[in-house]
């Protein structure tokens, strides 16, 4: 997206917001500022303090909510980070989703790789989200992939306290085909209006620890500090063009096309 398209976005997003109450904005829960920024223990060299990634990457791990009929909740996420701007102070999170398996009726398939990227910036002392760009098919026949400006993001704020507006988003995930959008509107007119939403269920976490994000740094395509995992007795390979199983491998259903095509793409 140009400067100019996201400037666009940005005044639309500020306008649809200018109704609402006001909000406290950012968070301050982070225990870096310019100091995420050459310090520490730096494992995958791009000049970012390793500790800081995970923080940043901890706490705007974006609220998912899942429709009532959803039937793959079953998920290990991963994530990367990198810096776009130091004179800025911006990063980029991308998270990988990694579903088990998208269970779509007709055209389910092992392996789900949905992802968002939050792009955040520091500035006097708290961290702010920008923007999210939220995969929903992409590369696919229906792809509706966007990216939304932070005004047009929700903020569960209710549900924890520490939360505020512009910090982590509330994302609404297709039933059992995983695309996440910013709204139920949005949601319900995705992939040819095949995709539906609603706010039934919530998740911060995976499935299969209780440690959000914990140890779970890719680094990059190009210093990789996990690329093979192995889980139930499968391995996958996620930054590898490679297919993703979903670390299952069923004879009579697809597997999906991985993760380092989009990796590329925005540059991790």
């Amino acid at each position: 997206m140009n400067r100019f398209t996201r400037i666009a976005v940005l005044s639309l997003g500020l306008f649809l917001a200018l109704p609402g109450p006001a909000h406290a904005e950012g968070l301050s829960t982070i225990p870096y500022g310019d100091n995420c920024w050459g310090t520490g223990t730096d494992a995958d060299r791009d000049g970012l303090n390793d500790d800081c990634e995970y923080q940043v990457a901890f706490w705007f791990m974006p609220l998912f909510w899942f429709d009532s009929g959803e039937s793959g909740f079953a998920r290990r996420p991963y994530y990367a980070v990198k810096s776009t701007s130091f004179s800025t102070r911006t990063l980029q999170v991308f998270y990988m989703d990694t579903f088990f398996e998208d269970s779509g009726v007709t055209t389910g398939h092992d392996g789900d790789p949905e992802f968002q990227i939050l792009e955040v910036h520091y500035s006097g002392g708290k961290w702010y989200l920008d923007w999210a760009y939220l995969s929903a098919h992409r590369k696919s026949s229906c792809d509706s992939s966007a990216w939304y400006s932070y005004g047009q993001l929700e903020y569960d704020t209710a549900i924890d306290s520490r939360n505020s507006s512009r910090g982590w988003p509330t994302l609404y995930v297709a039933e059992d085909k995983h695309a996440t959008y910013n709204n139920l509107s949005t949601c319900d007119s995705g992939c040819f209006l095949q995709d539906y939403c609603s706010r039934t269920t919530y998740q911060y976490l995976d499935t299969a620890t209780s440690n959000r994000l914990v140890s779970r740094n890719v680094g990059s395509t190009t210093v990789q500090l996990i690329n093979s995992v192995t889980l139930n007795g499968a391995t996958e390979r996620l930054l590898d063009d490679v297919e993703f199983k979903g670390w299952d491998d069923q004879w009579y259903r697809p597997n999906s096309q991985g993760y380092r095509r989009h990796l590329n793409d925005f540059g991790f």
